[in-house]
């Protein structure tokens, strides 16, 4: 088990967790809250990062207005990941889509954005991380910036944010 320097606990983002892991929460958020929960696509991902904007981040095309936790996005750069919401939620109220820790996303790793979202770990060992992380420039952090991590291992700045839905309608 990798240390997480203390950063993965309390109100902090979950870190150290691998794609298959993420998939594995997702199963048993799903089974306990009656809802379908997954990691979001990358499009979906992007949509949610840029919230009806069409800037660099959900603010604005300056990284360093201090509304997100990257090297270079503050006056002074923070080692390690803040409590989820020490920043303002953009306008569809989501908080850290911007740095912080990077976040799986569903889809399988392509240079040309164009990968399956493929299940099968075996198939596709590459998964898509976005977001960014403290460790990072803001470069990273854009909502169009993507990254990819083995699905196999976690990383103490890569972590997860579930999509969930509620059942379909019975007819």
């Amino acid at each position: 088990m990798s240390d997480d320097h203390g950063w993965g606990k309390g109100q902090r983002p979950v870190i150290n967790v691998s794609w298959e892991d993420a998939q594995g929460y997702a199963r048993w958020v799903s089974a306990r809250s009656g809802l379908t929960c997954r990691l979001p696509s990358e499009r979906e991902w992007e949509a949610a990062a840029r919230a009806g904007t069409d800037t660099a981040f959900w603010w604005g095309d300056d990284p360093r207005a201090n509304l997100a936790n990257c090297r270079d996005c503050g006056p002074a750069p923070i080692y390690g990941s803040l409590p989820a919401g020490s920043f303002p939620a953009n306008p569809w109220g989501l908080v850290d889509m911007n740095g912080n820790v990077w976040e799986w996303v569903q889809d399988c790793w392509s240079a040309n954005r164009s990968g399956p979202i493929e299940q099968d770990l075996a198939a596709c060992p590459q998964r898509v991380i976005k977001g960014g992380s403290w460790y990072y420039y803001s470069a990273n952090a854009r909502w169009d910036a993507r990254a990819k991590n083995d699905g196999r291992l976690g990383s103490y700045n890569i972590g997860i944010r579930l999509v969930c839905e509620p059942p379909a309608p019975r007819r």
